[in-house]
């Protein structure tokens, strides 16, 4: 059963008050909405469920202080902000997906496309090898890490450097073996 509009008001001022198990009388009452706004984004059940519940985990961490000044008495429509935030937590989610989808594309590109024997993978595989040990201790190691999978975060926290370092030292090393890629080629 909906919770009728006095009641999520009545929630909405115990939650701005400190008492946070109201927001789960909030979260029942808005979450088809929200997860339908997740969804027609992500396009994805799970992922649209961790979009909703990543937001309602953002307004649970807000300070008492900071709810009332928002909810009260700038009397911000709660609700109509969640809805924001879902939309642009889903807008984050996608355009992880198309960075690491365009990444795994970049690197497929400098493979063959076809491949007929064994003889042939052998050789191309050793060739690309043999093009990362061209490349700077550094750059072999993140350039390798980020083929297995690892994301730049990841990656800076086990070489104590930072995400945009990494992500530099990626491009650096991409650009590096296309074009040590085109010369072995031609």
């Amino acid at each position: 059963m909906k919770p009728t509009q006095s009641i999520t008001i009545l929630a909405l001022q115990q939650f701005c008050n400190g008492e946070n198990h109201a927001l789960s009388t909030l979260y029942k009452a808005w979450l088809p909405d929200l997860y339908l706004v997740a969804y027609r984004y992500v396009q994805s059940q799970q992922e649209a469920e961790d979009v909703v519940a990543d937001c309602f985990e953002k307004v649970f961490a807000m300070p008492i202080k900071k709810r009332r000044q928002k909810f009260i008495e700038e009397e911000i429509n709660i609700k109509a902000l969640m809805l924001v935030m879902v939309k642009n937590k889903s807008l984050d989610v996608i355009k992880t997906k198309n960075t690491r989808s365009r990444i795994v594309d970049g690197i497929k590109k400098l493979l063959p496309k076809e491949v007929f024997n064994g003889a042939k993978q052998t050789l191309t595989d050793d060739n690309f090898k043999a093009l990362l040990n061209c490349l700077p201790e550094k750059e072999k190691e993140i350039l390798t890490l980020s083929i297995t999978g690892f994301s730049n975060t990841e990656i800076g926290k086990q070489l104590n450097l930072s995400e945009k370092t990494i992500a530099n030292m990626l491009s650096m090393a991409r650009k590096k073996v296309k074009n040590l890629w085109k010369t072995f080629m031609e």
